[in-house]
């Protein structure tokens, strides 16, 4: 199980591949199911019909859970990271100084 490991930690998958997993297992999910009703009507076997429905089910947890390369085409790059402010004393003098503009503004007298 040591060869699935980078798979899973390393996986990552885009917003385009996102938007492709989920197609693909609607669309896996729906045919699966038809698939499987065909079969059970053919040979009359309830059994059949489930068990292929099931093993559609598991070929779309496949297809669809593992972070395949094509669901990571267009990864995201993101903007860097800015440093942190100075202290708070500028953050609370900024809340200070926008509370006082907006106290301002209100000061009751309406011409």
């Amino acid at each position: 199980m040591d060869f699935l490991k980078p798979v899973f930690e390393g996986g990552r998958i885009d917003f385009a591949g996102q938007r492709l997993a989920s197609n693909l297992s609607s669309a896996l999910v729906v045919g699966s199911a038809v698939v499987a009703l065909f079969a059970g009507l053919a040979t009359q076997r309830l059994s059949l019909c489930f068990y292929t429905y099931v093993c559609g089910i598991v070929l779309t947890y496949a297809v669809v859970l593992l972070p395949w390369p094509p669901y990571n085409r267009s990864p995201v790059i993101w903007l860097s990271r800015k440093a942190p402010a100075a202290s708070n004393d500028s953050v609370s003098q900024s809340l200070k100084t926008l509370v006082e503009d907006v106290s301002d503004d209100s000061d009751g007298s309406s011409e």
